[in-house]
Parts: C-alpha cells; structure tokens; sequence
C-alpha cells in the first residue's frame, strides 16, 4: 500500500469514529458474515468447530449471536498453529510473528504485509485521535523485534517519523538518545517509562516533557499513571491491545474508558462462558473481523474488564470499556478463599521504600512468594512487605520474602509482577 492509499485509509478510519451505531454494526455485521463463511470454506478448525455444533455460518444474523460459537483458548491455538491457515494458501508472501508469552503461553501467528499494516492504520487512528501531527517526531520504546523500520520519502521530510529505542538498553543510553531526537510523542511500557523517568529525576540536565505519552502493553494502575505524570510532565494515554488479535481498545484524551475498535473487532465480556451484565467484571473475548491468514474468532484473551454503558465526551461513537482490572492468570488468593488483582497487589508493594522490582508467585492459597530487588537505598524493606500483605490478605497465608539479585523480564520486555499458578477463578469446571 503506497503512501497515498495510506493516507487514505487512515482518513477513512478515521471518520468511523463518529460514525452512528447503526452504521456501525451493520459494518461489523457484513464483516462478519465475510469472514464466517471464509472461515467454514478454508479453515480446517473453524469448519471442524460449525460441525460440532451442528451450524451453518448463515446461522449466526450478528455478532452477538457468536455466544453459541465456541471460544479459542490459548493452549488450542498454540498446539494447533496448522488447523487455523488455509492448508491449500501459498505461504511465501506471509509474515511470521511470534506473541510476546507475557501470559505464559507463547504463540506462532500469521499474516500479510497487508494485515499487518492494516494493523498499525488502527494503532495510527488511536494516535491521531489524541493529538498526534504528522510533522511529530515520535519515539517507541519496545523490545528489538519490533523496531524494523523502513525509512519512507515521507521519513525523510519529517514526516510520521518514528524511531525506536530497545527496552533492554540502559536508562541513561535510553535517555541519551531521548535527548537527541527530541520526541513530541514516546510510547512504551509504564515500567520503562518509569525506570527511564525516574533515572532522568535524579540526575541534573534537560528534563523531556513530550507533548503526548502513550503506555501499552502492561497494566496501567491508577500508581503508576501518577507516577508517570509526575516524571514526564503529562498524563498518559493508555492503549490495550493483543498481538493475536491488534489493538483492542484505547483511552482518548478525556480518559473516561477504552474505546473499543469496533470497525475492526467484537468485544465480549463473559464469565463462566457467558455475557455478564452491564458494569460486571468478566473476561475479554474477541474477534478479528479483518485478519484471513489466521482467522481469530471469540479468543480469550486473558484479561479482565467491564463495559461501559456511557458515550465518552470526546465525541467518538466508539463503546467503552473500563479499565483492566488484572491479568486472569495475576490473581492472589487469599487462605480464606477472596482474590485480589495485580492492580491491588501492586498499589500495595509499589511504594514500598528500598523495592525496584518484586515479583509475587503464588502455586496454593496457603504460601505466597515474594521475591524483590533492592533499589540501592539500604533500607531494609522485608518488615514493610509482610504488614502490607498481612493487612490485606490477613494472617492465615503464610509469606515467603527473599531479596534477589534480579527479575527477568518477559521475552517481551515486560515486568510480570504477579505469577499464579492456582486454578482459574473465572473458568467453568470443563476448562480447568
């Protein structure tokens, strides 16, 4: 797709976002139908699935009728990579993309060149959307694999520049590089926003102040989000999105909820394989209306969310979705049986004087494991751990806390600060 036919489509995209509710589901609708039957034509596991369930792609008039359908798990993806592309397509133009594993479960995915640019169009929207000028210099903060960039003509006028810095390297180089580009906009993950943050606080010289900050990837508390601000000298803008299916839903300037792709995508929230009602927490399950590589449909994610019955002020016709309340495998369980989130966990121990990093595993309700290393302060912060714990998971789990050299991030890059390894609280018995 040429620069113009970009331009294009972005503007097209772009205009959705005030489009009516009846524009859009009867969009989503014809998608869907589109991708139903392709699916029933070309893809061995999905014509496996309407077989099983005795249904016809013509069967399903709407989105919301995709609750009989039944729901691709991560592990059936994983270990079944082959039953989900065309047998008969020819493979040699498609994009090999492997998912960051950040929930445990790492995943080999497929898809165009025009998948995938159609892809970052959407990420593009979101930007655009909040703030972004074509004449921005923009910087992301990723890990490696995504910092293969083409240098456009347009590149090259200044124009939708994008650099991309490693988040493996240090602060300080990090920070270098920062100083010399000069970014009107940085994306990344909170915790390198807030390491790279913190590092440029305590050192004297030009302190950025981008004029946009966008986090993704991880969960974004209400601790952090103060924090950032604080560091950076603005709010950020939260992203949420899934390698396997793109960006999901996105905050706008106003912050009142995620605005959920809808153009592009169905949302569901369910538990126990359900919808739940307005305003209940539940799981996320989603469908890619676009990709036909490696067709997604009623993936579970793997996170926890509500919906929002509100428009959002900003004027965008898009639904809402509240905030991620944790990662469905970054619960803690109590010994009296009452779960608690990442996000509770981590306001808990975020503050905790002599903590960098901690990271808490939990494999049976009885003894939790709280690993943590030193910010180089001396304090001695194990006291301070146990009574936070204690006052909110009370006296009858027994805690484990060692200091260690460090925390390994994620293939990803990412920080998981939370790893249990009990059932799950939201699946049915048949999942377990």
């Amino acid at each position: 797709m040429g620069a113009l036919n970009s331009i294009y489509h972005l503007y097209k995209l772009k205009r959705r976002l005030f489009w009516s509710e009846d524009k859009l589901k009867e969009l989503q609708r014809r998608k869907l139908n589109n991708l139903l039957n392709y699916c029933y034509q070309h893809i061995p596991y999905y014509r496996e699935q309407f077989q099983h369930i005795g249904a016809q792609p013509g069967d399903f008039k709407s989105p919301a009728d995709l609750v009989n359908f039944p729901i691709l798990e991560k592990e059936t993806l994983r270990d079944n990579a082959d039953q989900f592309v065309d047998p008969k397509a020819d493979r040699s133009a498609w994009i090999k993309y492997h998912s960051s594993g950040s929930t445990g479960i790492p995943l080999e995915l497929w898809y165009t060149p025009a998948e995938r640019l159609r892809m970052g169009h959407t990420v593009t929207r979101e930007l655009l959307h909040n703030g972004l000028r074509p004449w921005y210099r923009m910087v992301n903060i990723t890990e490696p694999r995504h910092s293969a960039s083409k240098d456009k003509w347009y590149h090259r006028l200044g124009f939708m520049n994008e650099k991309f810095l490693s988040v493996y390297d240090q602060s300080n180089i990090n920070i270098e590089k920062l100083r010399e580009i000069g970014p009107h906009l940085i994306i990344g993950f909170p915790s390198s926003l807030m390491l790279i943050g913190d590092k440029q606080a305590r050192h004297s010289g030009e302190h950025l102040k981008p004029k946009l900050l966008f986090t993704l990837a991880e969960v974004l508390t209400d601790a952090d989000r103060e924090i950032l601000k604080n560091l950076w000298g603005t709010e950020p803008i939260d992203l949420y999105g899934a390698n396997e299916v793109g960006h999901i839903a996105f905050q706008c300037h106003k912050r009142q909820g995620y605005h959920i792709n809808l153009d592009s995508l169905h949302v569901e929230i369910i538990t126990s394989d359900r919808p739940v009602s307005a305003s209940e927490k539940g799981e996320v399950v989603v469908t890619n209306l676009d990709l036909r590589v490696m067709p997604i449909i009623r993936y579970r994610v793997g996170d926890i969310a509500s919906m929002i019955e509100d428009q959002c002020s900003c004027g965008c016709r898009f639904p809402l979705m509240g905030k991620i309340a944790g990662r469905s495998n970054g619960f803690i369980k109590g010994a009296d049986g009452k779960l608690f989130s990442a996000l509770e966990i981590s306001l808990l121990l975020k503050f905790v004087k002599g903590v960098a990093h901690y990271r808490l595993i939990q494999d049976n309700p009885a003894e939790i494991i709280v690993e943590w290393v030193t910010d180089g302060s001396g304090a001695e912060p194990a006291p301070e751990i146990e009574n936070r714990l204690r006052e909110r998971l009370g006296d009858g789990t027994e805690l484990v806390i060692r200091k260690v050299e460090r925390i390994e991030r994620e293939k990803s890059g990412k920080i998981r600060t939370v790893i249990s390894n009990l059932p799950h609280p939201f699946w049915t018995k048949g999942n377990n």
